[in-house]
């Protein structure tokens, strides 16, 4: 990339949030080419060849067995049905977030995030309670070792569900990598530890991110493979700005 002053940078931060595919890539743009001469866009309410191929693409490769793929491309829209499908599949309102999550501006999302400084309203119907996530750096378990902290974070959502639920949770929200909680990252199989004692409630794990999907951790596709889970729900979303 050049600014005005004809300075030329290497794009390290657009594959955050929407660009991970790069510009100007060859075999994309041909791709894009090809699909525009043949139809832009279709409503949702019929489907395509090209819409089945790719959601058979997406189960294929999410890990869950028996997949469905959600044909809905906005963040906002997937995020607001999956604490729908939870707490009705539960018949229960009570949710499970991370410390420093962050889920997005609209009401429902708002209840989810953990982040006062993204926060407008705290007025829901759903019932969350936060539970210890990666971030430890300005927290009490900033100098223990991996395996400590895992077991603090466990002991800690033991508490919650003993004290602060009814012990009927419809799910567990949780990104693989914070993003705007400040790139923290658990240590491998934190949310398998996690996953133990929440199956012993039916609790849903739903994992959601838009900065850790589609390979962008470089060894795990979706980021959730680290800790040895297999979730009930995977939200993703910003391969590319086309989106």
């Amino acid at each position: 990339m050049w600014d005005v002053e004809g300075n030329q940078y290497l794009d390290f931060f657009g594959g955050v949030l929407t660009t991970m595919i790069g510009h100007n890539n060859p075999a994309v743009t041909e791709a894009i080419q090809s699909q525009a001469s043949k139809v832009l866009h279709t409503s949702t309410l019929y489907l395509s060849e090209p819409m089945i191929e790719l959601a058979e693409e997406i189960g294929a490769a999410s890990g869950i067995p028996d997949a469905r793929s959600s044909s809905r491309h906005q963040v906002v829209k997937r995020m607001t049905r999956a604490p729908m499908f939870a707490t009705s599949y539960r018949n229960s309102n009570e949710i499970l977030a991370m410390r420093h999550s962050y889920h997005g501006r609209t009401f429902a999302t708002q209840a989810i995030t953990s982040q006062s400084t993204w926060l407008s309203s705290r007025i829901s119907g759903l019932s969350v309670n936060y539970v210890q996530g990666p971030y430890r750096l300005r927290s009490p378990f900033q100098d223990m070792p991996d395996e400590d902290f895992t077991k603090a974070c466990v002991v800690d959502l033991q508490q919650i569900l003993d004290t602060a639920t009814t012990g009927n949770v419809a799910c567990l929200i949780f990104e693989p990598i914070q993003g705007v909680g400040g790139f923290a990252t658990p240590p491998d199989g934190f949310y398998g530890e996690m996953s133990k004692v929440l199956s012993n409630y039916g609790t849903l794990l739903i994992r959601t991110k838009v900065q850790t999907g589609w390979g962008r951790t470089g060894e795990h596709f979706w980021g959730y493979q680290a800790h040895g889970i297999t979730p009930d729900m995977l939200l993703s979303q910003k391969v590319s700005e086309m989106e």
